[in-house]
């Protein structure tokens, strides 16, 4: 029997496969082992605090004589041997106001970021606190979990748009302080989204 488990921090989830025959496990294995993520997930909040975590699976099979793990994993039982691991990706999701659920930030590119831009002219991209805020002939804002998320999503956006060549999209950086209020009226008059909010550095 084998299995293949998604940890987090070396903490067993999750059994996402089980398979009879070795080489099934193997190419199952080796097809999450091949995924490219977007925006890997980082951190995560337990008890009201950020911390940070680690993906992995393991490819594992029921021990069939004295075998031991060494690794530091801890699976349920000692009845499971590990025979390989690799980083798994889950993707970030983020807060996008106008939707309905939490979206990707694959998502948030395609369809907010990079939607109708041959249309609509050009398109500013700023930080704002743990904001990434999107304005063409809307105006879109992404929450992160704090700044240094918000920098990392912008950051992807922008070498994105630099690759492609994209010229009508302008990222501007940071907001500076003397003009966070221009924006937070504007956002609060466009979105409804309340002031408190607009003003956190922190999802929470």
């Amino acid at each position: 029997m084998y299995e293949i488990v998604l940890t987090e921090n070396r903490v067993k989830v999750k059994t996402l496969h089980k398979y009879i025959r070795e080489r099934d496990a193997k190419y199952r294995f080796n097809l999450l082992n091949s995924e490219v993520g977007f925006i890997p997930k980082k951190t995560v909040y337990r008890d009201k605090k950020l911390i940070d975590v680690k993906y992995e699976v393991l490819m594992i099979k029921k021990n069939e004589g004295n075998e031991t793990n060494s690794d530091g994993h801890k699976l349920d039982d000692d009845e499971w041997v590990i025979i390989d691991k690799c980083d798994y990706i889950i993707e970030e999701q983020y807060n996008v106001t106008g939707a309905n659920r939490k979206l990707e930030g694959e998502e948030i590119l395609n369809h907010v970021l990079l939607n109708n831009t041959n249309e609509s002219g050009l398109k500013q991209v700023v930080i704002l606190n743990n904001k990434i805020v999107i304005e063409g002939l809307g105006i879109y804002m992404i929450t992160c979990k704090n700044v240094s998320e918000a920098n990392r999503l912008y950051n992807k956006f922008r070498v994105y748009c630099f690759d492609k060549e994209i010229s009508n999209i302008v990222f501007f950086g940071t907001v500076h302080k003397e003009n966070k209020s221009t924006w937070y009226k504007k956002i609060h008059k466009r979105t409804g989204t309340n002031y408190n909010r607009l003003y956190r550095s922190t999802s929470r």
